[in-house]
């Protein structure tokens, strides 16, 4: 792991509709405790401080859940920006340490994401997991501003790919197809 570490970022705000309930405070049946929790502390060994992107709805629950850990903050959607999906998220996250920094950014989607691949994903700046068959956008590290987040999101852009590829420059570190990678998007 290089010396400086990033920040992490959770994407933990969106709205869950095709899932039917809060995706990032869901305990699915294998587990023991809530999709945050997990993306949470896969993320502390690597990073300095974590940013939980939140919305109105889960911002208290969210707090509740890490007010032992002063190293996790909690932000919500700002009024400029609500239901931007990802980059609402992350418009918030920036908000809180405008400058440009080291950023390591991961969905709540991902329950099953291993320390491994995040490991990999943390040792190489500018990057995101991809597998032959799938982009994983919302698995990236990258180098960001709050300007630049605001400047994307006032030109309409919505799209974290985008983002991702163009803005942060980001290149695919290809990983295997695993299940570690499956996005949680329906119950089972």
């Amino acid at each position: 792991m290089p010396q400086n570490k990033p920040t992490g970022i959770v994407l933990a705000g969106g709205h869950s509709r095709r899932f039917g309930r809060d995706k990032a405070l869901a305990v699915l049946p294998e587990q023991t405790q809530p999709n945050v929790v997990l993306a949470v502390h896969k993320l502390l060994p690597l990073t300095t401080q974590i940013y939980v992107a939140a919305n109105t709805q889960n911002a208290a629950a969210l707090t509740t859940l890490f007010i032992d850990l002063p190293q996790v903050h909690i932000c919500v959607d700002h009024a400029d920006f609500t239901d931007c999906g990802p980059l609402g998220g992350l418009y918030a996250a920036t908000a809180a340490q405008p400058r440009c920094h080291d950023y390591l950014l991961l969905a709540t989607d991902y329950p099953y994401l291993t320390s491994e691949l995040l490991l990999t994903l943390a040792q190489q700046p500018r990057s995101y997991l991809a597998t032959t068959a799938q982009a994983h956008y919302a698995l990236a590290h990258f180098y960001t501003d709050h300007a630049t987040v605001r400047q994307f999101l006032a030109s309409g852009q919505r799209r974290l790919q985008t983002f991702i590829v163009n803005v942060a420059q980001c290149q695919p570190v290809m990983v295997a197809v695993d299940l570690a990678l499956q996005n949680l998007n329906y119950r089972k």
